[in-house]
């Protein structure tokens, strides 16, 4: 069972102030409702201009499952990079958890799960490809993303209403921020055949919510069930950084590109 002591819970929440609001680039579509059981259940979408259906990367924001927003993004530039690549990029809200139950992450975590169906319920309106779709998290979002990257499929094609037909997996994955609650809600859900993992730890062993253990931890599974995983650090933290120095926002935006299968602008 996940339990988190109020101190650790405090630092967490403080560690999210390192989020930035996103700037710059406004979305096509704010605050759009995925779902109508939660006044949470909202997203921002930005289209990228394409011919083609495009590939989607969604963000999840951190906040020890309690707090935050979908405004939270680490990188400013990152949304830009992605669209003028030909990807679209989404931002999500979900509700928060009212305990520390396993059965209220879960909840949250099938809210989330919903929040793709959607998306891939719009491809024809928004010109989304349903077959590439990546998810991406700081803390809290990095256990969502790798929830539904490696957890249940929640889609049904005898689903009675449109939306839970489609399905709720993506094909990449990305964790910023490894956090406490790795080993109770991700670690045995990751089986042979999952989709590719990038991880990016700046964390010191200070921080014990997003102890670097917690991003080896997801390391050492993914190579034991080979799962294509690259991992990332500051090198001060004892988990070396990119071999050519690229910083996080470039190296994930390159993997995530990877696996999508799309080809980036020189």
């Amino acid at each position: 069972m996940l339990r988190i002591s109020l101190s650790l819970l405090s630092a967490l929440l403080t560690s999210i102030l390192l989020s930035t609001a996103v700037s710059g680039v406004e979305p096509t579509f704010k605050n759009e409702e995925y779902d109508t059981k939660h006044e949470r259940n909202v997203l921002d979408f930005w289209r990228a201009e394409s011919s083609k259906p495009t590939p989607v990367v969604v963000y999840f924001h951190g906040g020890g499952f309690v707090q935050g927003d979908k405004g939270q993004i680490p990188s400013r530039a990152i949304i830009k990079k992605y669209l003028d690549a030909g990807v679209s990029f989404a931002s999500c809200n979900y509700p928060f958890i009212k305990n520390q139950s396993p059965a209220e992450y879960t909840k949250v975590m099938r809210h989330c799960g919903r929040a793709i169906q959607f998306l891939r319920s719009k491809s024809k309106e928004w010109n989304i490809d349903q077959k590439r779709f990546g998810a991406i998290g700081a803390s809290a979002g990095a256990l969502i993303s790798e929830w539904l990257g490696y957890g249940p499929e929640i889609g049904s094609r005898r689903s009675r209403e449109k939306v839970g037909r489609f399905s709720s997996k993506v094909q990449v994955v990305g964790s910023l921020m490894q956090p406490y609650g790795t080993q109770q809600m991700i670690i045995g859900k990751m089986k042979r055949g999952g989709p590719p993992l990038y991880i990016y730890a700046h964390s010191m062993p200070s921080d014990e919510i997003h102890h670097p253990r917690y991003a080896k931890m997801m390391k050492a599974k993914a190579d034991k069930v080979r799962i294509r995983c690259v991992l990332y650090g500051t090198g001060e933290n004892g988990i070396p950084p990119h071999p050519k120095g690229k910083d996080p926002v470039e190296s994930q935006f390159e993997f995530f590109c990877k696996y999508l299968k799309v080809k980036i602008k020189s």
